[in-house]
């Protein structure tokens, strides 16, 4: 085989890798938290409990993973809402709810901030 023959297929096989990299990235994060099945449904105190006791542990076990938190309303900021001061819940769309409500909310878990002590979800919504 000669050389150039070996750098053509080297071009291709780095190209082809790239092409299916990047479309693998900009399409596979892309997740629909409102068809997905929830895996916890949990209360946000205990939740919040499981990951101040042992942050190691709960972040194996909930870290990017479904869950459904119910909880009372405690602080409403443009598109965050916080649940019994510990649970923190970036929503996908905006909607009107009070200070002091009981509501669920479902979403993927981000991680537990041990400075702020409180654990972060993303991609959330208003279950009831």
């Amino acid at each position: 085989m000669s050389k150039k023959v070996k750098i053509l297929i080297g071009v291709i096989v780095v190209v082809a890798i790239g092409y299916f990299g990047y479309n693998y990235i900009m399409t596979a994060g892309a997740r629909d938290i409102q068809t997905e099945k929830s895996e916890y449904t949990k209360t946000a105190t205990d939740i919040f409990t499981e990951f101040s006791n042992n942050s190691e542990i709960a972040t194996k076990k909930y870290l990017n993973k479904t869950v459904q938190v119910s909880g009372k309303v405690t602080t409403i900021g443009e598109d965050l809402i916080t649940l019994d001061e510990k649970v923190s819940c970036q929503l996908q769309v905006s909607k009107s709810v009070a200070v002091g409500s009981q509501i669920i909310i479902k979403g993927r878990v981000t991680g537990y901030d041990d400075l702020l002590e409180e654990l972060k979800l993303d991609l959330c919504l208003i279950v009831k």
